[in-house]
């Protein structure tokens, strides 16, 4: 019998890359992200990296989801009235940020009770457990009807195709493959997408992936070969070119100004 575990790791220090299912992104501490099963994900380039993991059953959230190998399903059986008003909007292999320290003060709180386990820590634990899937999926809506309106759009085709862009980048035709999933034609998609937001669709794909550049340049070793395979870009030359467009500065100048002190 497979035993199914759900993670959710917390960053408690330092930097690292860290990669889920092809798509890399730089963590730092305060970001926390909701292992779905069977996902796979890795962490390469690291300093002074440090984190918590919290590994759990889903009978541990309640016994009849004893056997669920979804986390959305997890979602829709423990928060039903959440999954039926904001569909799609669930946190797993998401990246998310802890910027008061909500989640972190919550996952202390998970450690004590797990380590005295005095009466009625399994439903602290519980609780603890639901309030973090909570505040989770609070900020996955927040963070998506963001970036529907950034930049300002009226047409859903083009919200829709932003955030497909954002969410992505690291992939590659990714517009054909918007339009091929969503029963969109290209022509329309790109008229609208320039009408709307002012620039192309692969102008606005560009500034993301340059975006992306920039934070593993200021905060990793990684070299600019390295970068580009991250981002996307067709080879290490074109977003080299890129970065000094966009930012004016070499990548090494880049890289000394980024970690100049405030």
């Amino acid at each position: 019998m497979t035993i199914v575990f759900f993670e959710i790791a917390y960053i408690t220090g330092g930097t690292a890359v860290h990669t889920l299912n092809g798509v890399s992104s730089l963590m730092k501490k305060g970001d926390y992200f909701i292992v779905d099963y069977g996902s796979c994900h890795s962490y390469t380039n690291s300093r002074d990296f440090s984190l918590i993991n919290c590994l759990f059953l889903p009978q541990m959230i309640d016994e009849s989801l004893n056997g669920c190998e979804c986390f959305e399903q997890l979602i829709q059986n423990c928060l039903i009235r959440y999954y039926r008003q904001y569909r799609g909007h669930t946190p797993e292999n998401r990246i998310l940020s802890d910027t008061n320290q909500t989640i972190f003060s919550i996952i202390q709180k998970m450690c004590a009770e797990y380590s005295t386990k005095q009466t009625g820590y399994q439903e602290l634990l519980r609780g603890y457990l639901l309030e973090i899937l909570i505040l989770s999926i609070r900020q996955m809506i927040q963070c998506d009807l963001s970036c529907t309106q950034t930049p300002q759009t009226q047409n859903s085709a083009v919200a829709q195709a932003i955030l497909y862009l954002q969410k992505h980048y690291a992939q590659k035709s990714l517009l054909s493959r918007f339009c091929a999933e969503n029963h969109y034609s290209l022509q329309y998609i790109s008229t609208r997408f320039y009408k709307e937001t002012g620039m192309g669709a692969v102008e606005y794909l560009q500034k993301i992936r340059i975006e992306k550049a920039c934070e593993l340049l200021s905060g990793t070793d990684l070299s600019i070969q390295e970068v580009a395979r991250l981002v996307a870009y067709h080879d290490a030359t074109s977003c080299y070119h890129s970065l000094r467009n966009r930012m004016h500065p070499a990548t090494r100048e880049y890289r000394k100004m980024s970690t100049l002190p405030c």
